[in-house]
């Protein structure tokens, strides 16, 4: 019955380990106690956190309860505590993230097929997300997970922004070096396409098992993304890539 339905709160969780921490907050995977499903739970203190960070965590939780997409990380419920945290609550990938996914791979490349098959599924994340006028803006292997059957789910869309139409520009830095576009470097503006040379540098990294662009610091991979001196490679089956 709709009057039987539990009210978003911590207690109708239990608990079952911190899988990750950070400068405001922490991640847990928890069980509901209702439904016996396992989720994992964001929990961000706000009090500290500069205006830019409260903005992200609160958009994270308003773009999440409006997306539903087989490859997109789905969002259960939010609230903010009577303690001023904020609380996001979302589906549990057992698979854990890309990152790890092929570190364990100890240097043996995947088969093309599993590199192909990854790569339309996050292509299609982000096609949706688009088509919805959202850029990710933060696309890596540690934001993009994975089911225990390897499907995958993309993630971590706090720093996401809504743009007000397809040709409007972001004109923030913000993301993860590796796999920052070349204007980003350039201080120029961007779009979409910044999304889509993330998406190429995880396909590289999936078929590579290497980063796309790498150096030993900061100016460095700066000039090799701005010239496009892709890392190189050892001789593979996926030439398309190297």
């Amino acid at each position: 019955m709709e009057g039987d339905k539990l009210q978003p709160s911590l207690e109708n969780y239990r608990i079952v380990r911190v899988v990750g921490k950070g400068s405001y907050g922490e991640v847990s995977l928890a069980s509901h106690r209702a439904e016996g499903k396992q989720y994992v739970i964001k929990k961000l203190s706000l009090h500290n956190a500069p205006r830019r960070e409260r903005k992200a965590a609160e958009q994270e939780a308003q773009l999440l309860s409006q997306l539903k997409h087989p490859n997109i990380v789905a969002y259960k419920e939010s609230w903010e505590g009577e303690d001023g945290l904020l609380y996001i609550v979302m589906g549990f990938c057992e698979g854990g993230d890309l990152y790890h996914k092929l570190k364990e791979q100890k240097g043996k490349l995947l088969p093309e097929s599993q590199v192909v098959e990854w790569f339309v599924q996050i292509s299609m994340a982000l096609q949706y997300l688009h088509d919805l006028h959202i850029m990710h803006r933060d696309l890596k292997t540690q934001n993009i997970f994975l089911t225990k059957s390897n499907i995958i789910k993309v993630g971590d869309l706090g720093i996401a922004r809504v743009l007000e139409s397809q040709y409007d520009m972001a004109s923030t830095l913000i993301g993860t070096p590796y796999y920052m576009s070349p204007e980003l470097f350039s201080n120029k503006p961007y779009n979409y396409k910044s999304d889509v040379w993330a998406l190429g540098c995880c396909v590289y990294e999936m078929a590579t098992l290497k980063h796309a662009f790498n150096a030993k610091d900061m100016n460095s991979l700066v000039y090799r993304i701005i010239e496009g001196k892709v890392t190189s490679c050892t001789v593979l089956k996926f030439t398309l890539f190297c």
